[in-house]
């Protein structure tokens, strides 16, 4: 019977191949062979050092069942698929389809097309599309990364990628990317985003939900509401360019970056990004928010530009053309500004016009001094001018070369310092609040003390010229220094602030 079935190989396997269907599976070798003929159904069982072919394909095994009617075969044991020798495919077992060219290989079973190893326990694979799919998990193996997802699929071709469910993406630089669905190209090594995703490198996390990533440049481009996080800041926009590498991010739409540790927020329309030197701008309803313990700093321009020292990580922030400033103890407004954060100290320039409580400052150019986000003091040089209102709604008034304003706890003035051609107006009231006259004083250096508002003591450095004027004989030119203007309507309120940024931009980009 061995005999038998030995010379019955040998018949088989010297056929022409031309006797052969062109799809056909053709048997090349195998160890034995046991046929076996049952009404229109010819089956075949090849045993050891089994190896079929169709057209370019070849399959190997240790042993296989071959099913001539239907062009079908089942292969056990070291099964090894090989297409085009461009795809490998290993496994414990496979079912392999002829006419139609599927195969449908389990066990430890591996991909290996020169590009990736995808290993899974089951994995569905069509010659035709050149389409590996796998439902049970799989791992997915280049030179720069591990991918993992519950669901896959994989075209040879195309080297593209689709991965469904706990998608996990692993570099050897320690980077990682985690998403629900995700699309990837292994030979580009770029990942296209289609559903929450996150990203983890070494010095940032970024949160999307559509772009792409370079798994090997490390270069994003997102075009969902995306964030970038560090232990020093987070970026967030509607679309994202973010180089991790060199740390530079281009950001549009409703973009808002934070300043974890000055606690400083700036928001805009369009923003850029320089993590090396630490230098950011926004731009376009540009509105900055220095967050205190007790009180907020808001202030907007047509661009806000933020420095940050890299030695001790504080930050300087600049603000140019029309800008606005409110907090709950003063406001104002001027063409540009300094705001140093580490010092809290702001310099307005280009005539800054401001307000704290009932009084209005200005001159050419503004230093204010803050402590615990309170008005310490203020330095006011060139055409200096102070006007404070009293109970009695009079208008003291002082105007010199150079000032500087010392501040109460209320935010009140405490005292004015004037260096330089100084004048001044104030108004006399009794214990019974009945105003009794104005002073008027020219002296060139000065120093005003005041109470609740009111000048309560004077004193002059140098020799002054002054006149006492009772109510009776008050005219305009006495009660007002020249260049009086109270301008209290206006003054910036948070309303005036919020509204800016609310209106349809301008300002482009710089």
């Amino acid at each position: 019977m061995r005999q038998k079935y030995g010379l019955f190989l040998f018949f088989f396997l010297m056929l022409p191949a031309c006797l052969l269907a062109q799809s056909q599976l053709e048997v090349i070798r195998a160890d034995s062979l046991n046929g076996m003929q049952q009404e229109l159904i010819m089956r075949k069982t090849l045993i050891g050092r089994v190896f079929l072919r169709q057209g370019t394909t070849t399959l190997a095994c240790d042993q296989a069942v071959l099913n001539s009617s239907t062009n079908n075969v089942e292969a056990y044991g070291h099964v090894k698929i090989i297409q085009a020798d461009t795809v490998t495919i290993t496994g414990d077992t496979a079912v392999y389809i002829g006419d139609t060219r599927q195969a449908y290989i389990s066990g430890k079973v591996k991909l290996d097309d020169h590009t990736i190893v995808l290993s899974t326990n089951k994995l569905d694979y069509d010659m035709n599309s050149r389409m590996a799919i796998y439902h049970t998990g799989a791992k997915i193996i280049d030179k720069k990364s591990t991918l993992s997802s519950r669901e896959g699929f994989y075209n040879t071709v195309t080297k593209n990628f689709l991965f469904k469910q706990k998608v996990r993406v692993l570099d050897k630089d320690g980077g990682k990317l985690q998403a629900d669905s995700l699309k990837y190209n292994t030979a580009s090594k770029e990942a296209y985003f289609i559903a929450p995703t996150e990203i983890i490198t070494k010095k940032d996390t970024v949160l999307t939900n559509a772009g792409f990533y370079n798994t090997q440049t490390k270069v994003s481009n997102f075009t969902g509401r995306s964030t970038a996080k560090t232990d020093e800041y987070i970026l967030s926009a509607d679309t994202l360019f973010y180089d991790s590498p060199t740390q530079i991010g281009v950001a549009r739409g409703r973009v808002e970056f934070l300043s974890q540790k000055q606690k400083v927020i700036l928001t805009g329309d369009h923003g850029r990004y320089a993590g090396k030197t630490g230098i950011t701008r926004v731009y376009g309803h540009a509105l900055m928010r220095n967050i205190g313990e007790q009180d907020t700093l808001y202030l907007t321009a047509d661009t806000l530009v933020s420095m940050q020292n890299k030695v001790d990580s504080t930050r300087k922030l600049y603000a140019y053309k029309n800008v606005l400033l409110f907090k709950s103890d003063f406001s104002g407004k001027c063409d540009s500004l300094g705001y140093d954060t580490k010092d809290s100290v702001i310099h307005f320039y280009q005539k800054p016009l401001l307000w704290t409580n009932d009084s209005q400052l200005q001159a050419d150019s503004v230093s204010m001094y803050m402590t615990n986000q309170k008005m310490r003091e203020m330095r006011l040089r060139g055409h200096s001018f102070v006007i404070s209102i009293d109970s009695a709604s009079h208008y003291n008034q002082i105007k010199g070369r150079k000032m500087w304003v010392f501040f109460a706890d209320d935010s009140r003035l405490k005292k004015v310092q004037v260096d330089g051609n100084g004048e001044s107006v104030y108004y006399v009231v009794d214990d019974k609040k009945n105003t009794t006259g104005l002073n008027r004083v020219e002296c060139s250096r000065m120093n005003l003390f005041f109470q609740e508002n009111k000048i309560n003591k004077i004193s002059f450095i140098t020799k002054p010229e002054a006149k006492f004027v009772p109510p009776k004989e008050w005219k305009e030119e006495l009660e007002y220094l020249d260049g009086f203007n109270w301008r209290s309507k206006e003054k910036i309120t948070l309303p005036m602030v919020l509204e800016r940024i609310q209106q349809t931009p301008t300002v482009k980009k710089p």
